[in-house]
């Protein structure tokens, strides 16, 4: 395990029982790969992530751009994943039960107080193609110690 997957694995580990959200929508999730201001992981979509329509719901997306988004801003070496400012995602496709979804987090800039990302959750198919399900950015605070 690298450094930068080690850091992101003990900031999940440590959100993850303090967060109600994240314990119940991300339990099954694997984060598989981190370098710095990277991360990516996976979860096979499951019956409380989706919508009336039995489609993926727009706030789990938009609780992974959360989520993947910190944990990129952890990547980096912080300890805490900042504190939201804004989000916003685009809702490309959908995806359903027994789906599984790649999720990519990037810190695009983190800076002094604020940090910037993006994150990508797609679709991959049994033959492995890779549809994209949303788009999300989000800024974060960061609190100086």
């Amino acid at each position: 395990m690298n450094t930068e997957l080690h850091q992101v694995s003990n900031v999940w580990d440590r959100i993850r029982v303090n967060s109600p959200i994240y314990a119940f929508l991300l339990d099954d999730v694997e984060i598989y790969s981190a370098q710095k201001g990277k991360v990516n992981a996976r979860l096979r979509v499951a019956p409380h992530h989706l919508n009336s329509k039995n489609t993926l719901h727009g706030a789990f997306s938009a609780c992974v751009t959360d989520w993947a988004g910190g944990l990129a801003i952890a990547s980096c070496g912080h300890d805490s994943t900042g504190v939201s400012t804004d989000i916003h995602v685009n809702y490309v496709s959908t995806a359903t039960t027994g789906d599984w979804l790649e999720i990519e987090g990037c810190a695009d800039k983190v800076g002094k107080t604020l940090a910037f990302t993006t994150v990508i959750i797609s679709k991959k198919s049994e033959a492995g193609k890779m549809t994209i399900v949303a788009k999300g950015s989000h800024t974060k605070y960061l609190r100086t110690t």
